[in-house]
């Protein structure tokens, strides 16, 4: 189960004061194919990112310790561009694919944030907005992951015990938005690497998901 408790958080970049939750344990129970947990009771997810109702600069609890001054530019700025992810949603309770959206792009305006760490925010506000039923942004999120994910791929900055992982990802990524070809090639490229890696279960997981892909399927599934 679930268990969260109120902090105080200070914004580093506009210095607002705000309360919000810290998720204290969880427990989960299986997977989707793009590796979002099934949380047991409270979903977890839209809890573990921070957004301030001010400014909205957003990022994990740790992030709200300093900031980088170009992160903090890039907020007073308006270059964020916060408005047009949030639109109406009341700033003190905003959807957890907000908040995460709002985090990816706090991330990759610091010029040191690796391109593995902005996929997996766009990554986890695909989740949250598949549990909040928005499936244009599910899928604008999920664009926005693969690229990331692919450019970490090509610029060498996935650990060699990640990449058959990764590759596996980018596969199912681009089955889930119905690009079935290309999803294939990443699944073969995936399955080698995963067989050299002497991983059995991602291997299965692989050849289950292209069989998917060459079958048209580009509906949310879950790890068997």
């Amino acid at each position: 189960m679930t268990t969260v408790r109120e902090t105080t958080l200070t914004c580093p970049v506009c210095g607002t004061i705000f309360c919000g939750p810290v998720v204290m344990s969880y427990s989960s129970a299986g997977q989707d194919t793009d590796f979002r947990p099934h949380f047991l009771g409270l979903d977890a997810l839209p809890l573990m990112v921070h957004a301030c109702p001010r400014c909205c600069f957003a990022g994990y609890e740790s992030d709200f310790e300093k900031v980088e001054p170009a992160v903090k530019r890039f907020v007073l700025t308006e270059e964020l561009r916060a408005d047009e992810i949030i639109g109406g949603e009341e700033r003190e309770h905003l959807r957890g694919s907000s908040k995460y959206m709002l985090a990816a792009r706090c991330r990759a305006a610091d010029p040191a944030a690796r391109e593995i760490e902005v996929a997996d925010l766009y990554l986890r506000a695909a989740w949250c907005a598949r549990s909040e039923n928005l499936r244009d942004r599910e899928q604008q999120c999920q664009s926005e992951a693969v690229l990331r994910f692919e450019q970490a791929l090509d610029t060498g900055s996935v650990e060699a015990n990640e990449r058959p992982t990764i590759l596996y990802l980018v596969g199912e990524l681009y089955r889930r938005l119905g690009m079935f070809d290309v999803a294939c090639d990443y699944f073969d490229e995936a399955l080698h690497s995963a067989e050299e890696a002497g991983d059995p279960h991602l291997v299965a997981l692989i050849q289950q998901q292209e069989q998917a892909a060459r079958a048209g399927q580009s509906e949310n599934m879950v790890i068997k």
